[in-house]
């Protein structure tokens, strides 16, 4: 009589997981050894990203921040959706006469200074160094806050179905994500806790919103009538939450409790993204 053990489906599933984000990997590093600049109209930024998000412009806050900061500082671009990762193995990446640059903040500083914008300029010294603690929060900060909630506590990923990503790419980019978000530390958090560091992000930026520190009466903007970096990075972050984590609890105290928050939304929505339904997979008016 032959005596056997039964093998478990997962260190084999595992295996198969590991040797996919292998290859993945391989994949982008060959396609980032070279890149050609294009001809194109000079001064004309080439932005490079992936494809559409359902119900706003990207699944990448990142994509949408820089692309909000085009939009806010009046910069002709075109979008090449290629898919393809930068010198850095990330998206959104940028050409620009000649140059190939990466990082959607490092973009934005590298405009600023080559074109000498005054997108910032009216700020004073506190207001600056209030607009870059902001920005290092909504981007370094919250960012990972949805990154974790949507890999490794949505099981739905409706926004990514509705994207049409295949199962394969899902599973290795959960796998991906959520190894990211252990290492960041985020990962590391229970739901109850992410819960409430959420929601203190979301208070910080609704009370700044909301206070009369730098001007009097109600500001548009983080500091006042004029749009400025940090309204880039916070709306894109935001946005993912309130378009791209449908019925989710972060997106419920996002509209139950900070409703000047999700208002700031939609009026940069409105105010720079005009051609906001052209550049969604899925329109609506909600």
């Amino acid at each position: 009589m032959i005596s056997g053990t039964l093998v478990s489906p997962l260190p084999v599933f595992v295996t198969i997981l590991s040797i996919l984000v292998l290859l993945v990997v391989l994949k982008f590093r060959r396609s980032n050894g070279r890149y050609p600049i294009r001809p194109f109209p000079r001064d004309m930024v080439l932005l490079h990203q992936c494809g559409k998000g359902p119900h706003a412009p990207s699944l990448s806050p990142f994509i949408m921040k820089l692309e909000t900061f085009l939009k806010v500082a009046q910069i002709p671009y075109q979008i090449v959706r290629d898919y393809k990762m930068g010198p850095k193995g990330k998206v959104p990446w940028m050409e620009y006469n000649g140059m190939v640059l990466c990082d959607s903040q490092l973009c934005m500083e590298y405009l600023i200074a080559e074109l000498n914008l005054d997108v910032d300029a009216h700020l004073s010294t506190k207001e600056r160094a209030v607009s870059t603690s902001f920005q290092r929060m909504a981007d370094e900060h919250t960012y990972w806050l949805m990154v974790h909630w949507r890999w490794a506590i949505d099981k739905d990923k409706i926004c990514f179905k509705e994207a049409n990503w295949g199962i394969m790419a899902l599973a290795v980019s959960a796998f991906l994500q959520k190894r990211a978000t252990k290492t960041q530390g985020v990962g590391r958090h229970s739901k109850t806790e992410i819960l409430n560091i959420i929601r203190r992000d979301f208070e910080a930026f609704s009370n700044f919103l909301a206070s009369y520190t730098f001007c009097k009466g109600t500001k548009k903007y983080f500091f006042g009538d004029r749009a400025t970096c940090v309204d880039c990075s916070v709306f894109s972050q935001i946005s993912q939450v309130l378009w791209h984590l449908p019925n989710s609890e972060p997106q419920n105290i996002l509209k139950n409790e900070f409703p000047n928050l999700v208002e700031y939304c939609h009026r940069m929505k409105d105010n720079f993204w005009p051609d906001w339904n052209e550049n969604i997979l899925i329109s609506t008016d909600s």
